[in-house]
């Protein structure tokens, strides 16, 4: 048997669509969860979890952007989008948060944190355990 840990802040009850800049070479797809078609439009699927952000604190005008992003970084960790889409997904996180109703000083922090940091997060493999 293989299993992984999990521990998520949040669990999506609708579906979220959101146009993003990313511009994939092949659609991404992780069934029943996330979707990344060639023209950057994002389907993130209810019953998606995802744990906010990380190191940070979750304000109202960072949850949806948290959660693109967080899907983002997902869809590179398993190697569906390449590594080269993270710096446009890391200033997509400022962008939607700036349009959400953040000041754009809090938007350029969050930027700066997940541009010079994110890099760790967005290659991390999950660690899966065999019983």
């Amino acid at each position: 048997m293989k299993y992984s840990k999990v521990q998520y802040k949040y669990y999506l009850e609708e579906t979220v669509e959101v146009q993003t800049s990313l511009r994939p070479v092949q659609s991404a797809i992780v069934p029943g969860y996330i979707f990344l078609g060639l023209d950057g439009k994002m389907i993130i699927y209810r019953r998606y979890a995802w744990d906010g952000i990380t190191n940070g604190v979750n304000f109202k005008s960072n949850r949806v952007p948290g959660l693109v992003h967080d899907a983002t970084y997902q869809l590179i960790r398993e190697g569906l989008i390449d590594l080269s889409l993270k710096d446009q997904s890391d200033k997509d996180l400022r962008d939607m948060m700036i349009a959400e109703g953040s000041w754009k000083w809090i938007a350029g922090f969050f930027y700066f944190c997940v541009s010079k940091f994110g890099n760790a997060f967005a290659t991390k493999k999950k660690k899966v355990y065999t019983v």
